[in-house]
């Protein structure tokens, strides 16, 4: 897709567009200037107004009536061209020179400004098609502030879209957000699934290339991830086919907060030489059956869990602009964490969309800095970085030293990577749940997940999942489950985690699952052990770890602990349903106590501390009482000598 820009400019196009009152039609479909002029205030002293240009002639500014008559919501036609007393002038010998704009009320005679703040001067034209907001309010302080602490008062501002005009089957769709009172926003068309915009905030604007169709857009807040309204745009119906149309949200989020104003609304406005007709887009009811995912997305996933990585900057380098320039993907990305799904890299006012670079090389820098700009030196560069047209999953994962960390059993090398996951599926059912799973652990042997339902049966295993080399892809129906981890070729469970899809509300969501840190921190630096991170994929950027442990390590170094004379044995079973027994030795007489406590540090379960004798004790534990989840069982004498190790409890 071609490179979008976003500039402050131009009121001055603005003007010289329609200063001498006669247009030029453009004749091809090459890259040429023009302006339009939509008028988004929603400032009842706005609307109707008169905006007049301000063009240098012999080195003195001159006004000119741009528009006489343009109220809230209204447009004026694309101008490419100008008659003046001495010939046709092309609006695109402006290209470069600083213009004026001053807004009048429509029965003023003179370019005197009678608006409030209504002088605008440095404006600035750029070749590509030019489209001039009046957009804020005259009193900021008479009105709601931006959530996002952006200006509000009255100004005008010029989106320059360099794209040529589209193909006759495509509509070329500049998205523009210039609701004052409006949060950061999420633009989704729920046919196709795909993000036009992501957090676009006041002000902003973004361009997108889609099929001529008849759609319906989705606009939600992006956190948290809320459904604001939705939207009929029948671009095929209102013959926007190989046409350029300007898609504005417009009018107040809280009307009664801002003196009633006009509620927030989309309005259409094609990018023609004839008198532009803006259309008010009509509601639509809200998506029910299900999510339309992005069909070209990117999301990172910091999986390394080694301690010296984190947290970290991402960046890639986006061709279309040419050069090794890099932007920014996240620039403080910590472990455990996960970047919002993304369909266009934000360069400051600029919007890059993903689709330009699928299918062709794209390098990408993890640097240690993370604020700032660009350093020299990184982590790590991966030069022909690829992602295909599909949903890219990231996941940072391995270490950035090996020879300081356990190796992997199967041979893996695990120095510090970066791997992408892609995934095909544009739809989720609402009943159902997108998932793929994952192995980050860097001395994990090759694993399986048995699926367990609310009942304790297995419903069926995924994997094998090799490190840093394999995963599984799969949709769940909503529900709560339980994940039993273990080696593949082995029935010795390592860990049990709950997947609680219903609790979560992950209906109609894709998520990745994947297994972080160490499953033996003891030789990893004392890292984190293993938990299982899952990452929603939209937005919000949410991630979770899954409620449970891996417990075989953990409870083998209890085991071996000999803290105080005692020692803590296997549980068995574990996981359990309802009994469990508990063994532990004593090396010499003395007065122990033991008990369980949940993850909150609650004593659920304990004994009386009495004087036992040395050797081996066993106690029978009934824990079919507990919730399903991980618990600690803990030995501990009178002088506060402690082992633990871990339960597991699955329903």
């Amino acid at each position: 897709m071609v490179r979008f820009f976003r500039l402050r400019i131009a009121v001055v196009a603005l003007g010289i567009l329609t200063a001498w009152s006669r247009t030029v039609i453009a004749q091809n479909n090459s890259v040429s200037t023009s302006l339009q002029f939509i008028h988004l205030s929603p400032d009842p002293a706005t609307s109707p107004i008169a905006v007049w240009a301000g063009v240098p002639v012999f080195g003195s500014l001159q006004f000119f009536p741009a528009t006489s008559n343009i109220s809230f919501r209204g447009a004026t036609p694309v101008i490419s061209g100008v008659a003046s007393p001495f010939g046709q002038i092309s609006v695109a010998q402006f290209i470069g020179q600083p213009l004026s704009a001053n807004l009048t009320a429509t029965t003023s005679t003179s370019a005197t400004p009678t608006i409030q703040g209504g002088q605008f001067s440095g404006l600035v034209l750029s070749t590509g098609a030019n489209v001039a907001f009046v957009r804020g309010v005259v009193d900021s302080a008479a009105y709601s502030a931006n959530p996002n602490g952006r200006p509000t008062r009255l100004t005008i501002s010029v989106v320059t879209d360099p794209a040529a005009p589209p193909a006759a089957t495509t509509t070329r769709v500049l998205f523009y957000h210039g609701a004052t009172d409006a949060p950061p926003i999420d633009v989704i068309i729920r046919e196709t699934g795909d993000i036009v915009a992501s957090q676009l905030t006041f002000d902003q604007v973004v361009g997108y290339n889609v099929p001529t169709g008849n759609y319906t857009i989705d606009i939600y807040r992006s956190s948290p991830k809320t459904l604001i309204a939705s939207y009929n745009a029948p671009l095929q119906t209102l013959g926007y086919a190989g046409q350029r149309v300007t898609i504005c949200a417009s009018g107040f989020l809280t009307p009664a907060q801002n003196r009633n104003g006009a509620a927030f609304g989309l309005v259409a406005v094609p990018n023609t030489e004839v008198i532009a007709t803006p259309f008010i887009l009509t509601t639509a009811a809200p998506p029910s059956a299900g999510t339309m995912l992005p069909a070209i997305s990117l999301q990172t996933i910091h999986a390394s869990a080694d301690p010296t990585l984190s947290p970290i900057a991402f960046w890639l380098n986006t061709t279309p602009f040419g050069g090794a320039q890099f932007f920014p993907i996240s620039t403080n990305l910590a472990f455990r964490t996960a970047t919002p799904v993304r369909t266009s890299i934000s360069a400051g006012t600029l919007q890059v969309p993903l689709a330009g670079n699928t299918g062709r090389p794209t390098d990408a820098l993890i640097t240690s800095v993370t604020t700032g700009t660009l350093p020299g030196a990184s982590i790590i560069r991966v030069p022909n970085y690829t992602f295909a047209p599909l949903a890219n999953f990231t996941l940072l994962e391995g270490v950035a030293d090996s020879t300081r960390f356990a190796p992997n059993p199967s041979g893996r090398s695990t120095r510090f990577q970066l791997r992408t996951l892609p995934d095909t599926a544009t739809f989720v059912p609402s009943t159902q749940t997108r998932l793929l799973l994952s192995n980050s652990v860097t001395d994990s042997p090759d694993i399986l997940f048995d699926v367990r339902d609310a009942s304790g049966n297995v419903l069926g295993t995924l994997g094998s999942l090799v490190y840093g080399l394999s995963f599984v892809t799969t949709n769940f129906n909503v529900g709560n489950y339980t994940l039993a981890l273990r080696p593949n070729g082995s029935t010795t469970v390592l860990g049990t985690f709950s997947l609680n899809l219903l609790s979560e509300n992950l209906g109609g969501k894709r998520i990745l699952l994947t297994a972080t840190g160490f499953a033996n921190p003891a030789q990893n630096l004392g890292g984190p052990g293993v938990r299982i991170l899952a990452a929603v994929n939209d937005s919000t950027g949410r991630t979770f770890l899954l409620p449970g442990g891996f417990t075989a390590v953990r409870e083998v170094q209890g085991a071996q602990q000999n803290t105080g004379g005692m020692m803590l044995h296997l549980i068995s079973p574990n996981p359990i349903r309802d009994e469990a027994t508990i063994r532990y030795e004593l090396s010499e007489p003395k007065e122990v106590a033991v008990s369980v406590v949940d993850a909150q540090g609650k004593t659920l379960w304990n004994t009386e501390s009495v004087f036992m004798a040395a050797g081996e004790h066993i106690i029978i534990l009934d824990a079919s009482t507990f919730a399903q989840g991980a618990y600690t069982v803990r030995l501990r004498d009178a002088r506060g000598n402690t082992v633990s190790t871990r339960l597991i409890v699955v329903r």
